[in-house]
């Protein structure tokens, strides 16, 4: 089973139908059939505090209706991701508020994490990337269950199973390894082995409501209408962009799947269930804009992106200047001026974070900018009339 990929239909937040189809998937592996005594984490997508109706985050009929079943096997059940931005217990009461989540645990009887400690973890055996901070909570349990949203992503081309697993690093230390990794090829490389190091038991993923273009956090909501579940999540994504029929070729989580020889784009994968022969239409809109697939030298890098990427813009109107954007920040290129957020393109390496967490919807993308004069006064701005200190 570990190549194979199970896909049902669903096309709405029906809690009986998705207990039903909760149940099919988690009898493919045998390893769920008893829990008893087992603590199963949920490492759900909890990317920010927002309300489920806008497909940001793992939607909770959809977490709630998995847990009563992982409880009916005998497991104790654990739900916990590290969001984006600040990663305290004040964070995460918010998020889990905002999402559900709360609401979940006071009618189930599972648990919400608010352990925020973190350890080194080392992976030898990792093709690009050898050790990584990560989040305790995701060795305080016996089985993790990722439960990932379908959605196109600016920077990864794709938010799945392989994209899911970031959320083990805590926090604002996210924003070290876009400045690590600020190719998305790179950074998809890093993910990919991020992912083999968590050691997920298994992928559910939820595609009834995805977000395609501006995704995973301002794009367009959309019905899909499907469960998957497998356990390679290279096989997953790359099925999911079959589906959805996004080209693997322009998506970078799959090139770095390629390239590190992980998997091959006419791979057949075995795919079961009502949904095998599911395909979207009308198909996703891909995200744009991303940055560079290549990582050439630094200032050709820099000026290449500026010119051909679509920006990350402050609106003054809807901006609060409340920092986040700041904070995880990768280049280190906003700051707070006059109670509001202001950005040096010639450092920004178009990692969208601080579009993708913004609580305000006060950074939206544009090429308006994007030209070659633009540039040289910003970097006349940013060397010659002095830099913000």
């Amino acid at each position: 089973m570990e190549h194979s990929v199970h896909v049902t239909r669903c096309k709405e937040y029906d809690p009986n139908r998705i207990r039903k189809q909760v149940e099919e998937h988690l009898d493919l592996y045998p390893k769920f059939n008893d829990l008893t005594g087992k603590k199963v984490l949920l490492k759900i997508n909890l990317l920010s505090a927002s309300d489920p109706k806008k497909a940001i985050t793992t939607h909770p009929v959809f977490v709630k209706e998995t847990v009563l079943e992982l409880q009916e096997r005998g497991a104790k059940v654990i739900i916990g991701d590290s969001p984006g931005g600040l990663f305290n217990p004040n964070s995460l009461k918010k998020a889990y508020e905002a999402t559900g989540m709360t609401k979940i645990a006071e009618e189930t009887g599972c648990e919400l994490n608010f352990n925020t400690d973190s350890h080194i973890e080392k992976l030898p055996e990792g093709k690009f990337t050898k050790s990584f901070n990560i989040c305790d909570y995701t060795r305080n349990c016996d089985l993790i269950i990722a439960m990932p949203k379908i959605k196109t992503h600016m920077f990864c081309g794709l938010t799945c199973a392989s994209k899911i697993m970031f959320g083990v690093i805590p926090g604002t230390e996210k924003v070290k390894y876009h400045t690590r990794f600020p190719s998305m090829i790179d950074f998809s490389k890093m993910l990919l082995d991020l992912t083999v190091l968590s050691k997920v038991d298994l992928f559910l993923v939820e595609g009834i409501l995805g977000m395609d273009e501006k995704g995973p956090s301002q794009g367009n909501p959309r019905d899909v209408g499907l469960i998957v579940s497998g356990i390679e999540h290279t096989s997953i994504d790359l099925q999911v962009s079959r589906m959805v029929d996004l080209d693997p070729n322009k998506l970078p989580i799959m090139i770095a799947a390629r390239d590190l020889n992980i998997i091959k784009f006419d791979e057949k994968i075995k795919v079961t269930g009502d949904g095998a022969d599911f395909k979207l239409s009308p198909p996703f809109k891909p995200a744009k804009g991303g940055a560079l697939l290549t990582d050439p030298p630094r200032f050709l890098r820099r000026m290449s992106i500026y010119l051909s990427t679509n920006k990350p813009v402050i609106s003054h109107k809807k901006c609060i200047g409340c920092g986040i954007c700041a904070e995880n920040c990768a280049g280190e290129t906003i700051k707070i001026v006059n109670d509001k957020a202001k950005i040096r393109y010639s450092n920004c390496i178009r990692c969208y974070c601080c579009h993708e967490l913004c609580p305000h919807e006060a950074v939206y993308l544009s090429m308006k900018e994007s030209g070659l004069m633009n540039y040289v006064t910003d970097l006349a701005w940013n060397y010659f009339i002095g830099k913000e200190k």
